[in-house]
């Protein structure tokens, strides 16, 4: 091993500190806002894919359908999950209590 490279972790750990802050990357509290920036943006992401499903989620309600059965009616229909794959009856279940929380009173 070459003595350039110094095996322990704590020093690579360190040195990839040093190197990320050096590139502008914020760490420890100041990270944080970048958590809760991020944290936000999916959130509003999230609300904006649930009002757009709102109407199609209402039919189904409307037809009294079980969580699984709704799932494989929008699987049938070809609508994309949020990320692009299939519906899963936890995926409908998260999405009505979203939609629920929206809702105008």
């Amino acid at each position: 091993m070459s003595d350039s490279v110094d095996p322990t972790i704590s020093a690579r750990t360190r040195k990839a500190l040093a190197e990320a802050k050096s590139r502008g990357v914020k760490l420890g509290a100041a990270g944080a806002d970048n958590i809760r920036a991020t944290v936000a943006k999916r959130k509003a992401d999230a609300d904006a894919f649930a009002e757009q499903h709102r109407q199609l989620f209402a039919e189904l309600i409307a037809e009294k359908l079980t969580h699984r059965r709704m799932a494989e009616v929008l699987n049938e229909r070809g609508v994309p999950a949020a990320r692009g794959g299939a519906w899963t009856h936890g995926q409908v279940q998260r999405m009505l209590l979203r939609l629920q929380d929206e809702s105008p009173e």
